[in-house]
């Protein structure tokens, strides 16, 4: 069973898709990206976050496409994007999309998330609280697979 595979059982068997649309756009990036040079679990665990809806996810695979394009063989231009967009958000006072994006760019950068930072953004925006510990869970998972086969 290929590694994408026991991505999507586990996922499937721990319930962590909100509904059929998150299934579906998280498989379609795993299954398109999942072999490229620049594939790792910390994208995995940022595909699970922006599959969560239509805006994100067409922003991941603009990225995506991009670094397909530019033949790249790592993450630097999804690190900066990541840096950036959270900026953005910051300045824009959405505070759960920076949170949201802040984590996605630990997972690239394999930082543990500091969960201290739930609380207060649990207040402030429990939607996006929630898909962090969602997304948590995710990597979790992740972590917990083999590693990825090539």
């Amino acid at each position: 069973m290929k590694w994408s595979e026991k991505c999507m059982l586990e996922f499937t068997h721990r319930n962590l898709f909100e509904d059929d649309e998150h299934r579906a756009r998280f498989k379609d990036l795993l299954d398109c990206y999942c072999s490229a040079p620049f594939f790792s679990k910390g994208l995995c665990k940022c595909m699970y976050l922006s599959a969560w809806d239509d805006a994100h996810f067409t922003v991941m695979l603009d990225v995506l496409n991009e670094m397909v394009l530019e033949r790249d063989d790592h993450l630097g231009l999804m690190k900066d994007n990541g840096i950036v967009m959270e900026q953005q958000a910051e300045g824009g006072g959405d505070i759960g999309s920076a949170a949201i994006i802040e984590a996605s760019v630990d997972f690239l950068n394999d930082i543990p998330y500091d969960r201290s930072r739930l609380h207060t953004l649990e207040i402030e925006d429990p939607d996006a609280a929630y898909i962090i510990k969602r997304g948590l869970l995710a990597a979790q998972c992740i972590d917990d697979l083999p590693p990825i086969d090539r």
